[in-house]
């Protein structure tokens, strides 16, 4: 085979290239001569023959030389020799790989850069995608055709009711799964689970207590749901009809708690005051029924008097129901949703009727018969953070696929200033018969492959991106968890996503390094590159787009973070500072009836006389609980509304609002006396008293509370001021209050202690005191207001501070991008700005010249970014606290930084043109 290295080096023996060029040129033009020689080869011509016709262009020494100096003329593409095509293309490309390898290895500060943007851009996408896909949209891990799965009750809500509804039910009682189970037909398993996750102090044999998070379940629960044990058994239907004490523990917390250690089987472990034993782990990556949870341990339903003790869940006397269960079915192969749901009714229908028929007043009876299942689609599991997450994720989804677009526009004026550095080599790679689709297809696999390694690097971003957001939703709800996985949807979008990355900022670089004629380009790159400013159209619209895109990620963010503000500085109605929130458990330390009231009362007694502690009171629900009470009313004087008999309800002790800090606006607050048998009285907050009295004075009128045939009667001896207890978002709910005393005596109250300095330094003497009182009562809870209200605001701190990282990147990609093509721009100016400094132009009339030109791109993508986060706002619209989502203030602040940074990035080119030497200029031009 000939020396084409040797070959080419001898035609350009004549030009002055640099060693690092000529070896550039060399290697890629003696690759072009070979790949003509084999072809020649596999059309038939012999090897002397082949190399005389791949030669015949060059039979003059310095004709390549002459070419390059003058390129009067095109050499035409060679021809293809036919049956030839498919080796050919598989080399090409294997070519392009190699020389995009090449490429990439001899600018690797260009590279790093590349594959950086990509990097983050990409793994940020692809870590909010795959968060959004799991909270929303993906199958439950680990569970057999999750498609023909169903629920008979409301995937996203989460708890427990004791009473009477109407309507769609959103749990069911343990009573109706029983009779849906061994009635239902269209079924081919159903089984049920707690709606709620708890979490308890565990011991296993002897040891220490542990935290431990744990659900309830149906003896067909792993059945239902298609799953087999890693090793032992897990519950099977039978577990229904006995009272076995026996656990399954999850694969995940089988290898942290034990190392995966087989003797775990036969284990015991203590529950509250209940020992069961081990049986099985759960198969790798199974969390159950619910998505964004994971179970340590799940135990059998029947156990719950032992494990939830207080209350009979399993029994229910009427009227009233203790409605706690999510239930699943698996249809029956054939039977379609409609026909499962319709015999699923008949069968719960008539159970309504049985539980209620012995209700006195057909009119209430015909309310209460008013229930019905709702049969939906359970893939993807039951979810209480579905609702709660879907809009954020989806406007931060909506963030990184913007902050993506941006990124490949940055790349994108890189590489198109890099290919005007490349026009020579193009021009003579097009003179040699180089077509233009060849060129655009090599330069295009090049950021083939800088995406292919920014996409390989962007799944470690995900990965620890995920992580991180995991954690900052978990604030919200300490249960939430999600593992980021290789699913196969977040794959599939990694992919696509490197791909698109690639062609959007690769091929209008390529198309435009190529388009040029070549005669064209080598003279003016023989004159020295003066090419005007508007030869930048190209880079310059993608400078204009940055600066668009960057605009409603800027607004995004200074809405959030106004939001974020707005709630942590919000009006609470009270002061919460040094306020210590106890929640204890009567009811599992045994205390029942008027006990439970008389132990409260001693309670609250002994902790006010702990030093520190200014006062202290208690209530039913507590102070951002999440807990919340309801009852039926009737209102002396008032005409009832469609929707006018209901209001929000707690139950408290004397002294409550003086504790909590809130003012009576008229009247007194409950008193000590008030818990006694004298007159009920109760106390209302001012939205109460607007809604029901509107401009009569409410004291002494009464409030009568209905229950069924049981109503009471109260008098109104106070209004208290509006106060935040249960939300930081929407306007204070009508509440009134009644004093603590049989029969709505709590059974976990919460102790509210407003201490002299802070919260920590008494709160040893609290539990102390507790204890001393009676060491059987657990303390369920024991924080400050502030860590309270921490969770209440974890989403809007989390998504705030993502939109601003998001922002600030926009931000610095679209200055990097002004800053590189205004550069750029200037170095090929160099000499017409020298012609106008010499011929008299002060320095600042040419720093007036390029930032007049800046002005033009700024207002461009000004005038498109404002639609644009017009747009984004209205997405986060309901996201928002005390900030319109067209705010002024936060849109000329945004504006206004964006043409700070914009300018800034511009001057620096501009003053460094301004300080051009005209005769160093022109010499060198």
């Amino acid at each position: 085979m000939p020396d084409w290295a040797r070959e080419v080096r001898a035609r350009l023996s004549s030009l002055t290239l640099s060693p690092e060029r000529e070896a550039e040129i060399v290697d890629e033009l003696a690759q072009h001569l070979d790949d003509r020689w084999r072809e020649l080869i596999a059309g038939g011509a012999s090897p002397d023959d082949a190399t005389r016709l791949t030669l015949a262009d060059f039979r003059q020494r310095d004709v390549l030389a002459r070419r390059m100096a003058t390129l009067r003329q095109a050499h035409p593409p060679a021809s293809v020799t036919p049956g030839v095509a498919t080796g050919r293309l598989l080399g090409d490309l294997r070519h392009d790989l190699r020389y995009a390898t090449r490429t990439m290895a001899a600018r690797p500060g260009f590279t790093a850069v590349a594959v950086l943007s990509l990097a983050l851009s990409i793994g940020a996408d692809t870590a909010i995608f795959s968060l959004w896909n799991g909270v929303l949209h993906a199958s439950l891990p680990a569970v057999r055709e999750p498609d023909q799965l169903v629920m008979l009750s409301n995937p996203d809500e989460s708890g427990s009711w004791t009473g009477r509804t109407q309507g769609p039910r959103s749990w069911l009682t343990y009573g109706e799964f029983e009779q849906l189970r061994d009635h239902a037909e269209g079924f081919s398993a159903i089984m049920a689970s707690q709606s709620s996750l708890n979490t308890w102090q565990v011991r296993f044999e002897g040891g220490d207590w542990e935290e431990a998070r744990g659900r309830l379940v149906s003896g067909g629960f792993f059945q239902a749901l298609g799953v087999a044990p890693a090793i032992g058994r897990l519950f099977t239907a039978a577990d229904d009809r006995t009272d076995t004490p026996d656990a399954v523990i999850s694969h995940d917390y089988w290898k942290r708690r034990f190392g995966g250690r087989f003797d775990v089987l036969g284990k015991t472990l203590t529950v509250r005051k209940a020992v069961l034993t081990i049986i099985g782990v759960a198969p790798p990556g199974f969390i159950g029924e619910t998505s964004g949870q994971r179970p340590d341990l799940w135990l059998p339903l029947r156990m719950q008097p032992s494990v939830l003790p207080g209350s009979d869940r399993l029994h229910d006397t009427p009227p009233e129901k203790t409605m706690w269960l999510h239930v699943f079915g698996r249809l029956t192969p054939g039977v379609t949703p409609a026909q499962a749901e319709a015999q699923a009714n008949a069968v719960f229908r008539a159970g309504l009727e049985s539980f209620y028929g012995g209700i006195a007043t057909p009119e209430r009876r015909r309310e209460l018969l008013d229930q019905r299942l709702q049969i939906g689609p359970a893939g993807r599991g039951a979810s209480p953070t579905r609702h709660e997450f879907s809009q954020s994720l989806t406007a931060l989804l909506a963030g990184v696929a913007v902050l993506l677009l941006i990124a490949c526009a940055n790349l994108a004026n890189l590489l198109l200033a890099r290919g005007a550095v490349r026009t020579p080599e193009m021009a003579l790679r097009l003179s040699l018969g180089a077509s233009r689709g060849r060129l655009i297809r090599q330069l295009v696999t090049e950021s083939l492959a800088l995406a292919a390694i920014g996409g390989a690097a962007a799944i470690a971003v995900a990965y620890g991106l995920h992580g991180a957001l995991v954690r900052m939703l978990a604030e919200s709800d300490p249960r939430f968890h999600m593992s980021f996985s290789a699913d196969p949807l977040v794959l599939a979008f990694n992919l696509p996503a490197t791909v698109c990355a690639a062609l959007l900022f690769g091929v209008l670089p390529a198309w435009q390094a190529t388009r040029a004629d070549a005669a064209t380009s080598l003279k003016e790159q023989s004159r020295g590159g003066s090419g005007t400013f508007g030869r930048l159209r190209s880079a310059g619209l993608l400078v204009s787009l940055q600066l668009a895109l960057s605009l409603p990620l800027l607004v995004g963010a200074g809405l959030l973070a106004r939001t974020v503000y707005n709630l942590l500085r919000a009006d609470l109605g009270f002061p919460a500072e040094r306020l210590l929130l106890v929640r204890v458990n009567l009811r599992d330390a045994g205390y029942e009836g008027a006990r439970r009231d008389s132990v409260l009362r001693e309670l609250v007694g002994e902790v006010r006389r702990i030093p520190g502690v200014q006062a202290a009171s208690f209530s039913q629900l507590g102070v951002f609980s999440g807990g919340e009470s309801s009852a039926t009313i009737e209102v002396e004087g008032y005409a009832p509304k469609a929707d006018g008999r209901q209001s929000a309800l707690d139950v408290i002790g004397p002294g409550y609002f003086s504790t909590l800090g809130v003012p009576m606006r008229v009247g007194r607050e409950i008193l000590e006396s008030d818990s006694g048998d004298a007159t009920n009285v109760c106390a209302i907050n001012e939205a109460f008293a607007k809604r029901f009295f509107d401009h009569r004075n409410p004291i002494g009128m009464r409030i009568t509370l209905v229950n069924d045939d049981n109503r009471t009667s109260y008098q109104v001896v106070g209004v208290a001021k509006n106060a935040r207890t249960h939300s930081l978002r929407g306007d204070v709910e009508p509440r009134f209050f009644v004093p603590a005393k049989q029969p709505y005596a709590s059974a976990s109250p919460t102790l509210l202690i407003r201490t002299a300095a802070g919260t920590q330094p008494v709160l040893a003497a609290v539990r102390k005191g507790i204890q001393g009182v009676d060491a059987a009562v657990p303390i369920m809870s024991a924080t400050s207001i502030e860590e309270r209200m921490a969770p209440l605001t974890a989403q809007d701190r989390a998504t705030a501070q993502l939109a601003v990282v998001f922002g600030a990147v926009a931000l610095a990609l679209a200055a990097i991008g002004l800053y590189g093509v205004l550069s750029y721009g200037i170095a090929r100016r160099t000499g017409e700005i020298a012609i106008r400094i010499a011929l008299g132009a002060q320095r600042g009339r040419v720093i007036s010249m390029i930032l007049r030109e800046t002005s033009g791109l700024v207002a461009v993508g000004l005038a498109l970014g404002g639609g644009m986060a017009y747009m984004a706002s209205r997405l986060i619209g309901s996201r928002l606290y005390g900030v319109a989502p067209q705010d002024p203030l936060t849109l000329t602040l945004a504006t206004g930084l964006l043409l700070m940074v914009a300018f800034s990035a511009a001057g620096v080119p501009a003053m460094r043109a301004s300080r051009v030497d005209p005769m160093t200029a022109l010499r060198q031009s």
